[in-house]
């Protein structure tokens, strides 16, 4: 583990250890293998938020209000229904995101290494191949939007004739 990452835990709030059947069920349901590192972090964690992030991971609930983190299995359906960008791709679990429409997910086909992506709107990029230390970076604000090289659109822009009132004609 990571002692950045421990203290990060320590100063938040943690939904609490994930069984190795939530964990083996999670992954049957969206057809990946998670990380090591990351099957790791729902084992002792299960999901955590701290200093304005939160990593999405499974969790028990007793029913009873809504939960307080977002579950991944739950997230990546209704990402995949929405066809957010980055959740076309089956093997790319979500695990945050930004607050500007940029998400981070890890792809399930470098497992049992890990890869995080960034992608959003003008971002599709790895930022990291270690899960703590991501973790440890979006709590920093090190992983925000505004760290990420713009992509700039051309426009291009096509003038329409319109109809005049007076003429009755193309003006």
């Amino acid at each position: 583990m990571n002692s950045n990452f421990d203290t990060l835990c320590a100063s938040g709030e943690v939904a609490g250890p994930a069984s190795g059947v939530a964990i083996n069920q999670a992954q049957e349901e969206l057809g990946v293998v998670f990380p090591t590192e990351y099957k790791t972090f729902l084992e002792e964690f299960g999901a955590v938020i701290a200093h304005g992030i939160e990593i999405y991971g499974l969790l028990e609930t007793d029913g009873v209000g809504p939960p307080l983190w977002q579950d991944v299995v739950s997230v990546t359906k209704q990402l995949r229904n929405f066809k957010q960008d980055g959740a076309e791709q089956e093997s790319f679990i979500p695990i945050s995101e930004d607050g500007t429409g940029v998400y981070f997910f890890i792809n399930t086909e470098a497992s049992p290494n890990v890869e995080i992506w960034a992608i959003g709107p003008g971002v599709k990029k790895i930022v990291s191949n270690n899960f703590y230390d991501f973790a440890v970076k979006l709590s920093q604000g090190k992983l925000r939007s505004e760290n990420f090289p713009i992509y700039y659109i051309t426009v291009t822009v096509a003038t329409f004739p319109y109809l005049s009132a007076n003429s009755g004609g193309v003006g």
